[in-house]
């Protein structure tokens, strides 16, 4: 069973692969330097996690979903980016889940609530890929990792899946 899980982005999106439940391995598309407006580089993300779809040729794919952001602009990019992805997944026989934040957290018994701000959630990911994998890596990459962790709590693949 080959899962891959996103925590997709306009400027860095993390993703992590997982064969039969075991972390293999993780990293970044990094586009932050990038000097496309966003519209623009939304589309150029999406070619690169194509990119990484191809290459490690899932049976499932892993998508956080799109939170309210304070920009209604910058939330309409993102669903456009997770469509992006989605489509290219369905095209392809791959079979997509998405997973709210407040849901994978909650799975891996992470300390939320509106007083918890966005950097402390972060770090709660850090900790949990240092902790569990031994791993010291960028935030971005954590959030991917901890996704799918919990995806495969919340999902129970099995090989039945794929078929």
């Amino acid at each position: 069973m080959k899962v891959l899980s996103f925590d997709q982005s306009t400027r860095i999106s993390g993703y992590c692969y997982f064969e039969n439940g075991n972390y293999i391995e993780s990293s970044t598309i990094n586009m932050s330097k990038s000097k496309l407006v966003t519209e623009e580089r939304s589309f150029e993300m999406a070619k690169e996690i194509w990119k990484i779809i191809n290459k490690y040729k899932p049976h499932h794919i892993i998508l956080e979903d799109v939170q309210q952001q304070s920009n209604p602009k910058t939330m309409i990019i993102l669903a456009r980016l997770s469509g992006m992805i989605i489509g290219y997944a369905e095209a392809h026989g791959i079979k997509v889940h998405i997973v709210s934040p407040s849901q994978w957290r909650k799975q891996l018994m992470y300390l939320q609530g509106p007083k918890v701000k966005r950097q402390e959630l972060k770090q709660q990911s850090i900790n949990y890929v240092k902790k569990v994998f031994g791993l010291e890596l960028p935030e971005d990459e954590c959030e991917a990792i901890c996704i799918g962790q919990a995806a495969h709590k919340i999902f129970n693949f099995s090989d039945e899946d794929i078929w």
